[in-house]
């Protein structure tokens, strides 16, 4: 059903070890479609699991991701060029194939697959929803799911109420019916679908035809004369066994006296003990750099800490620990900490031009500018990754205001490597700050040239086609960037605010909701989705997102103008009255309230 624009599903989140029929693989564009996909088969009683629903609060976006795949029984894709654009996407259908999961491609775009999903998908069947109504679709599809389940479990196909019935190219063979309370036995005698196992409870007797009596069982005294005989020979070769045995024993102990000493225990020589040394082998050292390094790669900094930390404790005359902790520590925000590791780098290697380049970093997140631009001009007078030298002076010239030299500087970043992509990237950010968006865009399309996956090229490019009016194309930009970074909320928000302005209220709701469901203290969702509620003529539910949006900042002036516009709907003018007042106070009238 749809609820505030969005479709919805009457169906409860599933559970966390609840097993799961369908996962459903979109990309984020495709979520009303995606969403209806799953109101259908629900509908049906197809448990299906999809993102964000199903993810449990508190639990990691990704693993909750994994966990899914790895307990469904098929995966729903729906397919379209949003698809092939979605590195999301990718990975899930990856991991479908890695885990033996059947894939279903559910076509709503007639577009040929890129070559990374091409390599997974090209084999199965397909199933188009190229044609409107996607209503009929569905079912067909509902129906196709339930069949192949069906067959997955070994029952007789219930139809759901509605189903369509099946043509007579899409019949698939099927098991006989097994009646309530039995099991077919694996590996007894196989019965067509044109006749009917004994039902009695127990196997048929071995080589019997279902219908004809087994043969009577002949009486056979002669089996009972065997046996006993059989018996009788065995009690005699025992005793002769033992008998023999006996003597030789005898034998044995007549014999002189021969002493066998049963070999005891090799001694086992202690380990060598190292050599005194004023620190441990490198081996430990390199041990707990490498364990370091591995989680450093995983993003668990504090982890990594832990591991240099050991490296420094098993030799304190190592740089590069300090130079890799002091990285963590940038990384967790622990700058002081890292300064004082950076610091130690610097005293035991002076000549490494990475310590000063890490080091300037530290001094330009800690606002001092010109230690950061002393520690820049020490790495390139070592004349070590000149390019990046240049980039990061340039990005400390200009907080200190020096714009000109800050451009001078990216350039000779470029012109040291020229397929360095932050320089380009940071010229970008010039010439949007100072409204050249032409000259922006190139600069940001040579970003992307040079590195795919820069999610804020893609971000700030599509800024500039918003700001010029050029929707589609900021539309476009920013799913590039929420398919590289699927919690990159401002791009859901300005996404939907583009939505917005091609009048597609429904698609701009669903970004917000997007942004709210991955940070609930998201304020612009808020504010924004209580505009588009307000255009959707729900003049309560804006209140309600209007608030949240004051609740999370008390001093955003265009909450207040517009939720007085609300309450003026709903006649409320007491309340509009203050509202008005308050947007006054904070600087916002009807000429700058600027609805979004």
């Amino acid at each position: 059903m749809l609820k505030n624009g969005a479709i919805t599903t009457k169906f409860p989140r599933q559970g966390h070890n609840m097993a799961v029929d369908v996962f459903i693989s979109y990309a984020i564009a495709d979520k009303l479609t995606a969403d209806a996909a799953c109101a259908a088969l629900e509908s049906a009683g197809i448990r299906c699991w999809i993102a964000p629903r199903d993810v449990l609060p508190g639990m990691d976006y990704a693993e909750a991701i994994i966990e899914a795949i790895e307990k469904c029984r098929g995966m729903l894709l729906i397919f379209s060029s949003n698809a092939n654009r979605s590195n999301q996407v990718k990975r899930e259908v990856e991991r479908a194939v890695h885990h033996g999961i059947p894939i279903i491609p559910f076509r709503i775009e007639d577009v040929p697959p890129a070559r990374a999903l091409e390599y997974y998908i090209s084999s199965p069947h397909w199933l188009d929803a190229l044609t409107p109504p996607l209503e009929q679709h569905l079912k067909q599809l509902t129906a196709t799911i339930q069949i192949l389940l069906d067959r997955a479990r070994g029952q007789t196909s219930q139809a759901p109420p509605g189903r369509r019935e099946e043509l007579p190219g899409n019949r698939t063979s099927r098991p006989a019916p097994v009646p309530s309370g039995q099991t077919p036995s694996s590996g007894g005698t196989s019965y067509g679908t044109g006749g009917a196992a004994p039902q009695t409870g127990f196997p048929a007797h071995p080589g019997t035809v279902p219908g004809v009596p087994a043969p009577a069982k002949p009486r056979a005294p002669v089996a009972v004369i065997v046996t006993i005989v059989v018996l009788v020979f065995l009690v005699i070769g025992l005793v002769c066994f033992g008998l023999v045995a006996a003597f030789v024993v005898s034998q044995g102990l007549n014999r002189e006296h021969v002493v066998v000493e049963t070999p005891g225990p090799t001694p086992i020589s202690p380990s060598p003990k190292p050599h005194p040394t004023e620190t441990s082998s490198p081996t430990d050292v390199a041990s707990a750099l490498a364990a370091g390094q591995a989680h450093e790669t995983q993003g668990d900094y504090q982890a990594a800490v832990n591991d240099y930390t050991t490296a420094i404790q098993l030799d304190a005359n190592d740089p590069d620990s300090y130079s890799k902790r002091g990285n963590c520590y940038k990384n967790l925000e622990q700058y002081d900490q890292a300064l004082s590791d950076y610091n130690t780098a610097v005293r035991l290697r002076p000549n490494n031009a990475d310590y000063y380049n890490d080091r300037g970093i530290v001094y330009w997140k800690m606002k001092q500018y010109d230690n950061a631009i002393a520690d820049y001009n020490q790495a390139l007078h070592l004349n070590g990754n000149v390019s990046r030298a240049y980039n990061n002076r340039g990005l400390a010239y200009y907080d200190k205001g020096n714009v000109q030299q800050a451009l001078s500087d990216y350039e000779a970043s470029m012109h040291a490597d020229s397929q360095y992509a932050d320089p380009y990237y940071n010229r970008g950010l010039l010439h949007y700050y100072a409204k050249e968006y032409d000259p922006a865009i190139s600069d940001f399309s040579a970003t992307i040239d040079r590195e795919q996956k820069y999610a804020n090229a893609y971000y700030m490019r599509a800024l500039c086609y918003q700001t010029l009016g050029n929707y589609k194309k900021a539309i476009s930009d920013y799913s590039y960037a929420i398919d590289i970074n699927d919690n990159f909320l401002d791009a859901y928000n300005n996404r939907g605010l583009c939505y917005d302005d091609l009048k597609d209220v429904d698609h701009a709701m669903a970004d917000y909701d997007e942004a709210i469901q991955k940070n609930p203290s998201y304020m612009l969702a808020y504010y924004n989705r209580g505009i588009a509620f307000s255009e959707k003529g729900k003049p309560q539910d804006a209140i309600n997102d209007f608030d949240e949006a004051i609740r999370l900042n008390p001093n955003y002036g265009r909450a207040y103008y517009n939720r007085a516009m609300a309450y003026q709907k709903i006649g409320q003018g007491d309340k509009a009255k203050a509202d008005f007042a308050e947007a006054r106070r904070l600087g916002v009238t009807g000429a700058n309230s600027g609805g979004k």
